[in-house]
């Protein structure tokens, strides 16, 4: 495969902890002779390219043993690295350009939001209109305006 479904090559620099990881691969892994002389990464045994479905055995294998209770798709991995680069703080602009996401709104079709991330979204709001406590942490009472809290009189 030579290009991206949009018709583009893209090139990724990666950090020096996962080329060492992918020379490893090629070191270790790559045990017959076809995979060997193959120009690709992950060759099948055979050399050629593998199967499209070749990782739905795992993948179920491993959903079965940690009682996942769904099926986890290859498709899975991309909002899986969408999620993870929100996660670490990876500027959007970053992970469409790792992901081969021409736009934002792909970007958002292949990202999820868990409960956690609402909740502390919802919580820092919420910390928006709290006053000071003693001693400078945020709690007590709500604050009415821009950030003055307004006493009752009469």
């Amino acid at each position: 495969m030579n290009t991206t479904k949009q018709r583009v090559r893209y090139a990724i620099d990666l950090p020096p902890e996962v080329v060492a990881i992918l020379r490893w691969h090629v070191a270790t892994q790559l045990t017959t002779p076809e995979e060997e002389d193959s120009d690709l990464l992950f060759p099948a045994t055979t050399g050629g390219f593998r199967s499209p479905s070749v990782l739905n055995k795992p993948f179920a294998d491993v959903a079965k043993h940690v009682e996942l209770g769904k099926a986890f798709t290859q498709r899975g991995l991309r909002r899986t690295f969408n999620d993870l680069a929100r996660a670490a703080r990876v500027e959007s602009i970053i992970t469409r350009s790792i992901s081969g996401h021409l736009t934002e709104r792909m970007q958002h079709h292949y990202s999820t939001v868990n409960t956690a991330e609402q909740r502390e979204g919802i919580a820092r709001v919420i910390r928006l209109f709290k006053k000071p406590a003693p001693g400078g942490e945020v709690g007590g009472e709500p604050q009415v305006g821009g950030g003055e809290v307004k006493e009752k009189t009469g």
